[in-house]
């Protein structure tokens, strides 16, 4: 494995047959998926991405601008793309991981076997939520409550609040502001949904599928936004039957 904060590879896998990267929603890291790291094949291993302003990484100024995290990961993309891979990604995360696939594509780099979008609009749609990133600070805190995403420990605490401000003000610039091009992909897109999410139309979940010519599919998990830490086993679930999936291409690919 590269030497990088970027990439936390928990168990590393000598010969992995595939990758799964894991892109944190706003405000998260890579802690969010740490749980998963055993549940799968002993063939696969699991990347956690890790981006400034958290974790081991929380005095670097966090990234503004998806174009700036997107070419960070670029640094790496031969490492991201010599073998079998898949990306999944939350919220953010989703449209963090299908910037980079465009990105990948322009370049016509390898792509990923599949795609994994996790509680989180299509990146194409416009958002119709409120702007919150730059809100004053006890009304952007209030916001954060309504979101249920940040620990109420943190948000009651002070001095935690003044630490975890500046990159929690910084991933929803991004989330808030950035839209994507249309651009349709050659792998398969599933996308996860918790049925109490209603910040999430079903037309933006549908748009997902115009940004794929191959397979596409909708998966209602129970759980609202942030199904993804209550009903993790359902989620870790669904994308095993993926890999499943992918690995089941893979061999018959080969023979």
């Amino acid at each position: 494995m590269i030497n990088s904060k970027l990439f936390i590879v928990p168990k590393p896998i000598k010969n992995p047959k595939i990758r799964l990267f894991c892109f944190p929603f706003a405000g998260g890291s890579a802690s969010t998926y740490i749980s998963w790291v055993d549940k799968f094949y002993s063939d696969i291993e699991v990347v956690l991405i890790q981006p400034p302003g958290r974790g081991a990484r929380i005095a670097e100024k966090p990234h503004e601008h998806i174009s700036s995290l997107v070419d960070e990961l670029m640094n790496y993309a031969q490492h991201i793309t010599n073998i079998p891979y898949i990306l999944f990604g939350h919220s953010l995360g989703s449209r963090v991981a299908y910037e980079l696939s465009c990105k990948l594509m322009s370049l016509r780099m390898p792509l990923p076997e599949y795609f994994i979008a996790s509680g989180s609009r299509a990146p194409h749609s416009k958002n119709r939520n409120k702007l919150i990133y730059n809100l004053p600070k006890e009304s952007f805190i209030r916001e954060l409550e309504k979101l249920n995403g940040t620990p109420k420990e943190i948000l009651a605490h002070k001095e935690l609040m003044e630490l975890f401000t500046p990159l929690l003000r910084a991933d929803f610039k991004i989330a808030d502001n950035y839209q994507a091009k249309r651009v349709q992909m050659p792998f398969p897109i599933s996308v996860l949904h918790g049925k109490k999410d209603t910040d999430i139309g079903k037309k933006e979940l549908a748009a997902w599928g115009e940004l794929t010519s191959n397979h596409f599919k909708i998966i209602q998990l129970p759980g609202d936004h942030f199904f993804i830490n209550e009903y993790s086993s359902e989620v870790v679930k669904q994308v095993s039957l993926i890999i499943d999936k992918v690995k089941y291409l893979q061999k018959n690919k080969s023979a």
